[in-house]
């Protein structure tokens, strides 16, 4: 598909190599447990493991959201619907027809799954049938059509495989306590979550990094889908007002439709909940898998002008009138937040090291304590405010320098000791005598 970029190009190959460097470190540390435990067979064993379970994710990937979706193959009068708008979108951009599935839900979305074009299937609801029109569904289909063309599926899967993977371990320990049927076993799980609470943290640092690049790639393949839609369709109003329509028929739906739906948010078309405004623990739900829906449609009107269709928006019904002024931004409070615990941090910290008084006295005992849980408390509220600016909200330039504050310092000291590490060996190897 001929998709021209639509934000920065070098999005996805930073993002990739950052989850590369935050992968590495956990991957060796496994391998070198499996040396410790089974020798040079287990890290061989560990290697092939992972490298098969990575292969075979994409398959499993594709059966676990048609599972989820409840999806069936399409009938007659759905076929006869959305088989011609397949064929003549699949034959502009040259890829084969893919599967048609249809999703038993009043909730107006469609999604695609398959790891190539060629196994591809696209999945529209009910819903969705019944409230756009040809025009605007065709437009939905180019969407989805383009996913499959860019293969967003396999790379989402790779991507997030590791960090879904890291997600089960992590949760699954803490959850533990509240789990288990043992009594004995309830009690040292707990005990031993308090004693490993600061790995524990760190662990979910990690995890929470991860999901941030993973949603970052996500969202930017979501405008590159917008755009490769309307160059497919040649009309992208028409893609404009179907993301509103069914933005806008959200709120009728029954909330217990909409929760049932809502695991399928990271596939579909537009997501069935945006975020909420509360103190999230879980990444997953911190931070969007979609960019704001307003910034979409900004993007396809600016796209539109560009094909030369800005004079007929003012003419089209009134999702398309995008002239008028902007909503403000919602409030970021998370934000102000994790700025001010991170100035709170350094501060106590400068004030230590000018004063240099005998923190173990007794009289200063606590500045370390309160310290500790500014950063700890600092760091939640900067993924929280980091999230919300992800949806739309305001305050990220204060959320991301709580964030670097807070953990730049830690960042830096972890690198050095791997170089550290790493250069340990070739000083030692430089002193041993060469042998004659």
């Amino acid at each position: 598909i001929p998709v021209a970029a639509a934000a920065d190009p070098h999005v996805i190959p930073v993002c990739f190599v950052l989850l590369a460097l935050l992968y590495l470190p956990f991957f060796l540390w496994i391998l070198g447990f499996a040396y410790f435990i089974w020798g040079l067979s287990g890290v061989v064993v560990g290697g092939l493991g992972a490298l098969v379970l990575l292969a075979l994710t994409p398959y499993l990937s594709e059966r676990l959201a048609l599972s989820l979706a409840r999806a069936h193959a399409a009938d007659e009068s759905t076929m006869a619907r959305l088989g011609p708008m397949l064929e003549r979108l699949c034959g502009l951009a040259d890829m084969p027809l893919p599967r048609i599935g249809l999703m038993p839900t009043d909730v107006p979305n469609a999604f695609s799954a398959g790891r190539s074009p060629k196994s591809a299937v696209v999945v529209v609801t009910h819903g969705l049938l019944d409230r756009l029109d040809d025009e605007e569904l065709e437009a939905v289909l180019a969407h989805e059509l383009a996913h499959v063309g860019n293969r967003d599926a396999f790379v989402m899967t790779i991507a997030a495989a590791p960090t879904m993977l890291g997600r089960k371990l992590l949760w699954g320990f803490v959850s533990l306590p509240r789990t288990s049927n043992s009594i004995g076993t309830k009690i040292v799980s707990a005990i031993a979550i308090l004693y490993l609470l600061p790995v524990l943290f760190v662990g979910w640092i990690a995890y929470a990094f991860a999901t941030l690049l993973v949603m970052s790639i996500s969202r930017y393949r979501e405008y590159v889908a917008d755009r490769g839609a309307a160059i497919m369709t040649g009309a992208p109003e028409e893609l404009m007002s179907a993301l509103q329509k069914i933005a806008d028929a959200f709120p009728m739906i029954p909330q217990r439709d909409l929760r049932e739906a809502m695991r399928m948010n990271a596939f579909f078309v537009v997501p069935a909940e945006t975020g909420t405004d509360g103190f999230e623990v879980d990444p997953l739900r911190i931070f969007p898998t979609h960019p704001p829906l307003a910034r979409r449609l900004e993007r396809l009107s600016d796209f539109a002008r560009d094909l030369g269709r800005s004079r007929a928006l003012p003419d089209a019904p009134g999702p398309m009138a995008l002239d008028l002024p902007a909503a403000p931004r919602p409030d970021n409070p998370h934000a102000l937040v994790a700025f001010f615990l991170a100035v709170l941090v350094w501060g106590m910290l400068a004030g230590l090291v000018l004063t240099e008084p005998d923190v173990f006295s007794g009289a200063l005992l606590w500045l370390p304590l309160i310290a500790s849980l500014a950063l700890f408390g600092g760091v939640f509220f900067g993924f929280q405010a980091v999230g919300r600016a992800s949806a739309g909200a305001s305050g990220m330039g204060y959320a991301v320098a709580g964030l670097v504050m807070l953990l730049g310092p830690w960042a830096l000291a972890f690198l050095a000791m791997i170089v550290i590490i790493g250069l340990t060996p070739i000083e030692l190897g430089s002193r041993l005598p060469s042998a004659t």
